[in-house]
């Protein structure tokens, strides 16, 4: 449908979608949006962390999906068709269908990650589809050093260890050339549903979701013993 011959916009939906432009974007609360001010290009010009950042606001929010192939076209021309395409699209069932993985073959995973061994919070990679996902597994025996300190006598697995791993878990998915390096981390934005307390094998699961430049999103999971401890997503940026 064209931007032309769309139906009139709810107004009471285009703040909404203000209020989350606003937000992400931390222009303020008071900032003023016109309803025809461009997202690619005007004095927004959005680059492809932000849009990154506002798709999956987008998304989570209004609980749609937007798909990778109208990023660039009409959709995010201005506030309003991005506020039409919400319209036109909230009540439908998102695509929650995952790609299967697939062998990794002998290759050694953990290799490709720019991290030394010691800075490393994935102890084995049993699966990858380059550029698509991978699961790994994290063990924890309780006698780390990083332990000791960490609510001596009741330790605690330290939340941003884990977000740590899911993070090279995720560099390792979202690679899709066997020689590239990890990338670099570019946004992360996991949420703990239990604390870990070891010993404990965390297991760890990481799903391309979305590609944008040099920009590559995961969704991100930690499970121990097949129950869920965090969850979220994770943006890994790549070298041109």
């Amino acid at each position: 449908m064209s931007a032309s011959t769309a139906q009139p916009v709810d107004l009471d939906l285009l703040n909404e979608v203000k209020s989350i432009l606003r937000r992400d974007l931390k222009l303020g609360p008071d900032a003023r949006i016109a309803d025809d001010m461009p997202l690619i290009g005007g004095d927004m010009d959005l680059d492809s962390l932000d849009i990154l950042l506002v798709i999956s606001s987008i998304e989570k929010h209004f609980k749609i999906k937007i798909p990778n192939e109208v990023v660039g076209r009409w959709v995010f021309q201005d506030v309003t068709t991005l506020t039409r395409f919400v319209q036109e699209n909230r009540n439908a069932n998102a695509d929650g269908a995952k790609p299967h993985a697939a062998s990794a073959g002998a290759m050694n995973w953990l290799d490709r990650l720019p991290h030394g061994p010691e800075f490393r919070f994935v102890s084995a990679v049993y699966d990858v589809v380059p550029g698509k996902s991978a699961v790994g597994v994290w063990k924890v025996d309780g006698s780390e050093p990083f332990l000791k300190a960490h609510f001596p006598g009741r330790p605690i697995v330290p939340g941003v260890l884990v977000t740590e791993g899911l993070a090279q878990l995720a560099g390792i998915a979202a690679s899709n050339d066997t020689n590239q390096r990890g990338g670099m981390l570019a946004h992360v934005d996991v949420k703990f549903e239990a604390p870990i307390v070891p010993p404990a094998a965390i297991e760890m699961s990481a799903t391309v979701s979305r590609e944008l430049g040099t920009l590559r999103q995961c969704d991100v999971l930690a499970s121990v013993s097949g129950r869920p401890v965090a969850r979220g997503t994770v943006a890994i940026k790549f070298e041109q």
